[in-house]
């Protein structure tokens, strides 16, 4: 399926695209979470950022095509996380920061991680609130009385998770050996010998001045880190991503017996929430939670306006859109509220298919429709 190998005379193999797969681990949160899972669970950040933007234009273009204005649809994004974790005084600057430093540790960079990012001290927060209730703040970043010394936690937009930092440091620093670094580029195998050298992170120096036979390497100091490939790497994934068009496929398991015909509602949720599904389903129904088209609407609450129930079914082309505003503007005209330059704002929004409706209004008319069919 190469391009390159199907098709004689290829000038560029970028003609003819690419239908890529891109397959990774999911958000992972364990009774212990260590620099993996925190890296895992940076990659599916950066992910859902993408899902969430994919899916708000997938909203602006239904309700463009649909003539409705959009208005001002706003969304929680992650953009915070983000920020912790790859801004100007993020975990990665700062971990990378213990690293070159001659005595830095785990302890002193988790000190410098609450020292550095504003953070919602849950114990303090209670304790000057002398027990009453209060409410989170709103920052990613948590500390909890029952944290221990290495540990922070992060509310990602899957749910908050505690790291353990212990092996940070030396987690964050191992690179590829330089005498490793060396013989592979004297290997006969050329896969082997161009992937090891071209990013090797250690090379020879000359003999030291004044120690005549030492010879000394060039400090690591400056060596990029696993943390910092990683960002590049995923920076890079993010740029090919963005010349795509995505489409996204969730697997979820039903039970974690795997039995047949056995569903697990709260295990299939939380996977659906860990997933972002929840969080892009919140995004497309900001506005109007609820749609319907134009003959569904009629079908199903004509009969509120007088006519018996199905009465959209052989509407003429043209008519249905007329119809339907007419009904509704009667059926939920007490919903209709004011807005701050005195224009009314109805419960509804017809488009060109279909009709959606605001927070509450479709729950109205199923009400009043049951109230109908009981008399």
């Amino acid at each position: 399926t190469a391009a390159e190998e199907t098709y004689e005379n290829r000038v560029n193999v970028e003609q003819f695209g690419i239908i890529g797969l891109l397959d990774i681990f999911g958000f992972e949160s364990f009774e212990v979470n260590r620099f993996e899972q925190l890296c895992i669970n940076y990659a599916n950040e950066r992910l859902q950022q993408k899902f969430t933007a994919d899916t708000f234009r997938s909203v602006q273009h239904e309700y463009e095509s649909e003539g409705i204005p959009l208005g001002e649809l706003r969304y929680d994004d992650n953009a915070d996380v983000l920020g912790l974790i790859e801004g100007r005084m993020g975990l990665i600057a700062i971990l990378n920061e213990e690293c070159i430093r001659p005595k830095g540790n785990d302890a002193i960079f988790v000190s410098k991680v609450y020292t550095m990012n504003v953070h919602d001290d849950v114990g303090a927060r209670k304790k000057a609130a002398r027990g009453k209730k209060t409410a989170a703040v709103a920052v990613p970043l948590v500390k909890e009385i029952a944290f221990r010394e290495l540990e922070f936690g992060i509310r990602h937009y899957a749910g908050p998770v505690r790291y353990h930092a212990a092996g940070f440091v030396k987690k964050n620093m191992d690179n590829v050996p330089s005498d490793l670094t060396e013989c592979a580029g004297k290997c006969g195998n050329a896969l082997i010998r161009e992937e090891l050298t071209k990013k090797a992170v250690a090379v020879p120096a000359r003999n030291a001045p004044g120690k005549p036979g030492l010879n000394r390497r060039k400090s690591t100091l400056s060596s990029p880190t696993v943390w910092s490939k990683f960002k590049s790497q995923l920076v890079e994934l993010m740029e090919g991503l963005g010349k795509t068009r995505s489409r996204y496929v969730r697997c979820v398991k039903p039970n974690k017996e795997k039995k047949p015909r056995v569903m697990d509602n709260v295990s299939a949720v939380e996977q659906l929430r860990c997933a972002g599904v929840v969080a892009a389903v919140t995004v497309s129904r900001a506005l109007f939670p609820n749609r319907l088209t134009h003959e569904g609407a009629l079908d199903r609450f004509s009969f509120l306006g007088g006519r018996a129930p199905g009465g959209g079914a052989h509407v003429p082309e043209g008519q249905s859109r007329k119809n339907v505003e007419r009904l509704l503007g009667v059926s939920l005209r007490t919903l209709e509220t004011t807005a701050d330059d005195g224009s009314v704002v109805k419960a509804f929004v017809c488009g060109n298919s279909r009709v959606y409706f605001r927070h509450g209004a479709l729950e109205h008319l199923e009400s009043a429709r049951v109230d109908s069919l009981g008399d």
